[in-house]
């Protein structure tokens, strides 16, 4: 493919992407057609199935680029050999997201208020999980001789994580995002983790 034709289809699939949050500004998302967003963008029905199978592969689109962009924030480590947390550098690395998340605030809205909770939280599970998965494959929490699991701790970070964000960007995100990295951490931080376990530096 030349750049030309590159180009044609970015600006196609702006168009589509477009056409959907435009139309999901005026009705219920279950009550938007792929022959709505076709007219909307002005392109064909056929033009629109060229670059996805329906609209949940759209949806699906969207979370999968909002996924790739927030991969590159978590790739500073933020725990040394030790089971330290380095607590500077998760407040760096929520800061960052939190800003990404402001920048793109109404597709996280969108992305929210159409897809089902569950589904978002392991997602966005596989993707730390990924980011870091020689720290957490080496981690070994103990409570009264037993270890506890390593999901368990991702899964309760992630709840705080999510509903703290949630209700941040009802909030129109008024929250300075480095005042909410840190009050993240020290939701998710500092007595939690020292309880089981891990040193927060």
């Amino acid at each position: 493919m030349n750049k030309k034709q590159d180009l044609r289809v970015l600006k196609t699939q702006k168009a589509i992407y477009t056409a959907f949050y435009n139309l999901l500004s005026l009705k219920d998302y279950t009550g938007i057609t792929i022959q709505d967003i076709a007219d909307e963008a002005m392109i064909n029905r056929s033009t629109f199935y060229a670059y996805f199978q329906d609209k949940d592969d759209l949806v699906e689109k969207i979370i999968e680029q909002k996924l790739e962009s927030i991969q590159a924030i978590m790739k500073l480590s933020v725990m040394t050999n030790d089971n330290e947390v380095k607590l500077m550098h998760v407040q760096m690395v929520l800061t960052q997201l939190l800003e990404q998340i402001k920048e793109d605030k109404d597709t996280y809205v969108l992305i929210l208020s159409i897809v089902d909770k569950h589904i978002l939280t392991d997602k966005f599970k596989k993707l730390v999980t990924d980011s870091y998965q020689d720290i957490l494959s080496r981690l070994r929490i103990m409570e009264s001789d037993m270890e506890v699991p390593v999901e368990l701790i991702i899964d309760y970070s992630l709840g705080i994580l999510f509903m703290t964000v949630n209700w941040w960007l009802k909030n129109d995100c008024d929250y300075p995002e480095d005042q909410l990295a840190r009050l993240i951490t020290k939701l998710v931080g500092n007595a939690n983790l020292t309880v089981l376990g891990i040193s927060v530096i």
